[in-house]
Formats: C-alpha cells, structure tokens, sequence
C-alpha cells in the first residue's frame, strides 16, 4: 500500500472543509421543534428571544414565581423535559431551528427534571429544566428555564421568553420577576451565604435559636440601645421618611470572645422575625456585594458580618483589601429608603478600618460588649443554672470568683460542674465544691487555652 503524502492528505481535508461549508444541509424537524412550531406558529424562527440570568439559590424563588404566574385566569401550560447533550443545553433560538443537525445536537423532548429544595419547613419540588408553552388567551409564548452544567458555577441558571414581539416577551418577564420579589420563600429566613473564588453564591436556610431578652445579661442601658438602633427604628419607619430620615443604618458590636455578640444577633434575629437575616463569616465575607443585592431584595434585612476585622483591617496597618474598599461601598451606595441593618463583630475593633465608624452614614452605632457585673453574674448563675440543683452556701463566692469573666466562661463552668456532679453520683445537684472545682479544671493549666477563649482573664479568681 502506498504511502499517503502528508501534503497531499492536508489539501484534501481543506478541501473537504470547503465543501462542507459551501453545500446547504437538508433541514429537517424533530419533535421539539415541531411542538414549539405547533405551539407558535410556523412563522416563530424569526420571533425575539428575552433571556435572563439567575443564582442557582434562585430556584425555588423562580419556582414558586412560575406557579403563580400560571395560576393566572385563562393561562395554560404544557410542561415539557429539555434535551441536553455532552452537558449542553440548547436555547430557544436553537430549539425553534431543530437543534444543530451539522453536529447530531438535536431537540429531541426528554422527562421533566424535578429538584427538591427543603426551606425550613418548606419543600419546593423546582423544575431543574424545563420548557413552558404557555397560552395566554390568544397570545401564545414559551418559557424556558435551563441551567449551566460547566464548570465552577454549575448552578448559574438561564430564563429565557420567546413572543411575538419583544414588547411581550418583556412584559412576562417582568411580571415574573414581580412575582419572584413578592412572593420570595427566603425573606424572613435566617440565611448563611457561602462564595466560592469563581463568583457564585450558595444559600443555605438556618434554624436560629430563639433567644430571649432574659438570655442578654447586659450592663444597664446598653440592650435598650441596641434595641433602640434596630427594632424601635423600623417601627417607625414611616415617620422617619417622612421625615427624610434614612433607613440603612450600621451596628457594630465588639469586645473579647464570649461577651454575647453572636448571642445578640441571634436575639436581634428572634426580635425581628419578619426580617431577614443574612451571615456572613469566614470566606463567605468576600462575597459582601452579591450580600448587599440579596438584603435589598429581602428588604427588611440584616446584614451580619462576623469577625469583620478579616477584611477590613485598618489600612495604615497593612495591605487593603478590595473586599474592604467593597464594603465601604456598600455602606454609601446603598439606597437610603432599603430598611437594611448592617451588623459587624469583631474581637479586635482596635484593628478595624477607622473609615468604617468616621464616616456618618456607615457605622452610627458601636457597642462594646461589656463583662457582667456582680449583678450580672449572679443573674447568669440563676440562668445557666436552670435545670440544675444549685445548693450554693456561699454564692457571693462564686460571684467573686468569676470577676472579669465572660458569659461564656460561666456557662462552661456550670457545664462542667454538671458533669462532675454526674461523675460523683449526685445527679444535677451543684454544691459550692462542685462548682469550684468546675472553675478550677477550666482554669488549669491543662485547659489554658479554653480559658482565654472563653474570657477568663489572666489572674482573675
């Protein structure tokens, strides 16, 4: 057999591309294609296509949108499944063609992909991809929902109307996206966002507990005040526009480990249940733009940033960070009339960007978290003694052996107590050794580390 010359083999194959190029492909329907035309009319390859993009967290929000939408007096909608190849999903533009025939992508109707998205309490079966044609009287128009299944943000989802005119593609969009505001299954949620470095955003709904103003052992005035900025504020939220007052405000809480800050947010979040919450910590902090977007959406909100000093450290000290500059942003740019509380902790405010609290409009609120006085303690004993047997002789001891201690040291102490009390045979009967002993064991040498972390200062006792 001869040998195939390697110049000879190129012109052919340039030769064949040529030719591929040059001959029309025979066009031929199939079933999708044939359904959409059924539905829109032979004339509807020509017809405009409005699209949108959303988050993968959207979904459920979509969902019940789309539900509603449907529901509408004389509309009616066949559902159908979206075919996909190699993890590609056609538009409607491509669908309305008959796929892409040169390369064997053809729109061919598959099932209907269902998802199920728990919030709460709640379960949304969510279409994961799928196709409405829908009559509207004698409109007709088809809505699409498809998702991205490439790469990193394989949530990204992709709505998409064809109509007639562009005028009335726009129109179901919007009132679809009317529908996704007013009826939003998130608002009043307690919702933890994650990010990942390529843009995407994850939403996870989250069961706070309820604390109660009895669980806050603060000095006198300092929760009336918190109070004051957040829940007095809203309710008279009218007034104040009237007013030409606005309503963003900031709120920042700071002081050692174990002094309540995430105690108070969690009772900030049970004041308010009508309002949504949103947290922000660790890695989930750089995604504070995208936090912003959500909290005008789910307006009235809380915005919680925690341990804020890891991105908005004071820029004297070290390198900026563009989260930084971000959150400055944020903090001006936000509209006014948004009812949205900025909340941010941190263990170091000595370290915070001072242009965070300089600057009215920003942080107008900051509040040390103070350790409990005598008084205080001794209501933190009766609290975090419930379900116990407190057989104290001497609580002044206790009072005096827990100075300068946080909330958090004397819930520990109490815990242990417990146990030993267990370890002994006495059930849940605390006595004065028992409850020294608690103390000791976390102050020993041992469980140093603990100690510091829950606020036991160096030499106190």
């Amino acid at each position: 057999m001869a040998a195939i010359n390697p110049e000879d083999l190129a012109r052919a194959l340039v030769d064949l591309q040529e030719w591929a190029s040059e001959v029309p492909l025979e066009e031929s329907e199939d079933d999708l294609s044939l359904r959409l035309k059924e539905h829109l009319g032979s004339d509807a390859k020509g017809w405009p296509v409005v699209s949108r993009a959303l988050e993968g967290y959207q979904r459920p929000n979509f969902q019940v949108a789309i539900d509603a939408f449907l529901d509408g007096e004389g509309r009616e909608a066949d559902l159908i499944g979206l075919p996909e190849t190699h993890g590609y999903r056609m538009g409607l533009a491509e669908l309305i063609k008959g796929g892409n025939a040169r390369w064997g992508e053809r729109g061919e109707i598959g099932p209907v992909e269902y998802e199920p998205v728990d919030i709460a309490e709640r379960r949304i079966m969510c279409v994961s991809a799928g196709l409405w044609m829908v009559s509207d009287g004698n409109k007709r128009f088809v809505l699409m929902l498809r998702r991205s299944d490439e790469g990193p943000r394989s949530a990204a989802l992709h709505v998409e109307i064809m109509a007639k005119d562009r005028s009335a593609a726009e129109t179901v969009l919007a009132e679809v996206e009317r529908l996704m505001h007013e009826r939003n299954p998130y608002k009043g949620r307690a919702l933890v966002l994650s990010s990942s470095p390529w843009g995407g955003i994850g939403v996870q709904v989250q069961r706070l507990p309820a604390v109660t103003r009895e669980q806050i052992v603060f000095a006198d005035g300092v929760l009336e005040r918190i109070e004051r900025h957040t829940k007095t504020f809203s309710e008279h939220a009218e007034q104040l526009r009237e007013a030409g007052r606005h309503m963003k405000r900031g709120l920042l809480l700071h002081g050692p480990p174990g002094t309540g800050k995430t105690l108070t947010v969690m009772y900030l979040s049970a004041l308010m249940p009508d309002r949504t919450t949103l947290l922000l910590t660790g890695a989930a902090l750089g995604a504070v733009a995208r936090a912003c977007e959500m909290a005008r959406e789910l307006a009235p909100a809380m915005l919680v940033m925690e341990d804020v000093d890891l991105v908005a450290e004071d820029r004297t000290q070290g390198r900026p960070t563009t989260i930084l500059f971000e959150l400055l942003n944020q903090l001006d740019g936000l509209n006014e009339d948004v009812d949205v509380i900025f909340v941010l902790t941190t263990n170091r405010p000595e370290i915070v960007e001072p242009a965070l609290a300089s600057r009215p409009g920003r942080i107008d609120l900051a509040i040390k978290m103070p350790l409990p006085d005598e008084r205080g303690r001794a209501r933190l004993l009766a609290l975090y003694g419930q379900g116990l047997q407190l057989d104290l002789k001497d609580e002044a001891r206790f009072i005096a052996a827990t100075a300068d201690c946080t909330p958090a040291f004397i819930r520990e102490a109490l815990r242990r107590a417990a146990l030993l009390a267990l370890e002994r045979g006495e059930q849940n009967r605390i006595t004065d050794a028992v409850l020294r002993e608690g103390i000791d064991e976390l102050r020993d040498s041992a469980d140093e580390l603990a100690g510091r972390l829950l606020g036991d200062a160096p030499g106190s006792g």
